[in-house]
């Protein structure tokens, strides 16, 4: 009996059946995150709240405790704490990716101006900045916390932005540097390729999916950073699970909750970010990161 040949649609379906197969972990937890963001960033109550409005306490407070209701309770004004978590939540959330996701893009591009020099030592300046860097967060604290004072988040943003990508550099350059001395590498070298061309098709795509987790890392670190930053009222006029916690201590005898409900779902949140960022680093095979993250 002859053998029939499959169709071209029929082969075409079998590969994208096996691609799926293949990074069927990394689409999982893409619906994972995709899920986690819809919730935080669905529609409800405007975001634009100023935390010196809503949360001011007037003369006959109409808080109530936590019900089936009210999950979380009200405030003083009678809004809907989980409600007013969710937005804080979204709104820390928000500027963590900002602020990740530019980190790691400026660790690339730093990287990448030294990765084309054809010298071995190409990576040893690059390498020995990162080390003087690692002692200037003690001095930058001071323009992160004058940049939060005043509300702005660009000075605090941008700085946070310095100091992911010079304490990443060191790390991607190593990732370059054993990415170029792979048997793969150095059979490219034999076939005449040049090395422009191996750097850019054969380890970008590598370090590109590595930093991926990366970034998925950063994401809960940079959101503790932004609480503990806006919790000692270093975030100016805006909504944040920090300044929740912050505004709630003034009043822990008369309604507790409002403290520890904003703790507990900015716990859950963090918690939930930190095993994504570790399932997504391990999908991805990101390898060992830096010790702080």
């Amino acid at each position: 009996m002859a053998n029939r040949r499959q169709s071209k649609v029929a082969d075409g379906a079998q590969r994208v059946v096996a691609k799926i197969w293949e990074i069927r972990r990394v689409l999982v937890l893409v619906f994972a995150y995709l899920f986690l963001f819809v919730w935080l960033f669905a529609e409800g109550r405007d975001a634009d709240i100023r935390p010196s409005e809503i949360l001011a306490i007037p003369n006959d407070p109409l808080w109530e405790r936590p019900d089936s209701e009210h999950w979380f309770g009200t405030t003083g004004d009678g809004a809907d704490l989980f409600e007013l978590t969710r937005i804080a939540m979204a709104t820390t959330v928000a500027i963590s990716v900002v602020i990740s996701g530019l980190g790691v893009g400026l660790t690339f591009l730093y990287v990448m101006m030294f990765s084309f020099d054809p010298g071995e030592r190409r990576f040893t300046l690059l390498k020995r900045i990162g080390r003087v860097i690692r002692l200037l967060p003690a001095f930058l604290a001071p323009v992160i916390l004058a940049g939060g004072a005043g509300g702005g988040m660009l000075v605090t943003g941008l700085t946070l932005i310095v100091l992911i990508a010079f304490h990443l550099a060191p790390t991607v350059a190593k990732w370059f540097e054993e990415g170029e001395g792979g048997q793969g590498i150095q059979a490219g070298y034999v076939l005449g390729l040049t090395r422009s061309e191996i750097v850019t098709n054969r380890v970008v795509p590598v370090v590109l999916r590595r930093l991926i987790g990366v970034f998925a890392c950063l994401i809960p670190i940079i959101t503790l950073v932004e609480m503990s930053l806006s919790f000692l009222g270093f975030a100016g006029d805006r909504l944040s699970c920090g300044d929740l916690v912050a505004h709630g201590q003034d009043v822990i005898i008369e309604a507790p909750w409002m403290a520890v409900a904003p703790g507990i779902l900015a716990t859950a949140v963090v918690v939930i970010l930190s095993l994504l960022g570790w399932f997504s680093s391990t999908a991805l095979k990101t390898g060992r990161l830096p010790r702080w993250i």
